[in-house]
């Protein structure tokens, strides 16, 4: 049976670490959640048609807009992510400061955000690749990354296969009605434990 989301509700994902986070948000939630938790960056992943119409007004001064659907096959009608979305990805990355909070946010909030966000931090992190799935998984129940997003940056990462074979490991989240609930990964694994807030 699939999940349901609350009617109205827009919810402020639970905070589990002192350091820095990456915050995961459809699109519905994440205008509000950029005024309450005040990202230093943010990461926008949408689907073409959506960009030309897109306000990015209320987004944070430093950011990063990319345009291309959610698929995991290559040669259809639709925008695929390719080597230099991915690698876009990681450089947006490499940018983050350690200590910062930054948004990162698709249409749902279920493949294309899940997948930068794991990219992130596995960028920022290597050889904790499960380490980071596992916490994904544990946050997010109905997370089901773009496989195609973490095959391309495992390449690029030189991870050999470890990124891919994370996630398989989790494998897909539950089916969900509605937009995914908010939620927040570490933004560098090498803090030290997490801690419960």
């Amino acid at each position: 049976m699939a999940m349901q989301r609350e009617a109205g509700l827009t919810q402020t994902p639970r905070r589990r670490y002192d350091a820095g986070v990456i915050i995961v948000s459809a699109l519905s939630h994440a205008q509000d959640l950029v005024a309450r938790l005040r990202p230093a960056r943010s990461l926008s992943l949408m689907a073409p048609w959506q960009r030309v119409v897109f306000n990015e007004a209320w987004l944070p001064e430093q950011r990063l807009i990319l345009a291309f659907n959610d698929v995991v096959e290559t040669g259809s009608v639709h925008v695929a992510p390719d080597d230099a979305i991915v690698r876009s990805i990681i450089e947006f990355a490499h940018g983050c400061e350690s200590g910062q909070d930054v948004l990162v946010h698709c249409w749902m909030g279920v493949s294309r955000s899940p997948a930068a966000a794991y990219i992130i931090a596995c960028a920022r992190a290597p050889g904790d690749e499960h380490a980071i799935a596992e916490e994904l998984r544990r946050c997010s129940p109905v997370a089901t990354p773009n496989r195609l997003m973490v095959a391309i940056a495992d390449d690029i990462l030189a991870r050999n296969g470890r990124m891919v074979e994370a996630i398989e490991h989790i494998g897909r989240g539950v089916e969900y009605d509605g937009d995914a609930a908010p939620f927040c990964l570490r933004l560098d694994w090498r803090d030290g434990p997490a801690h419960q807030i």
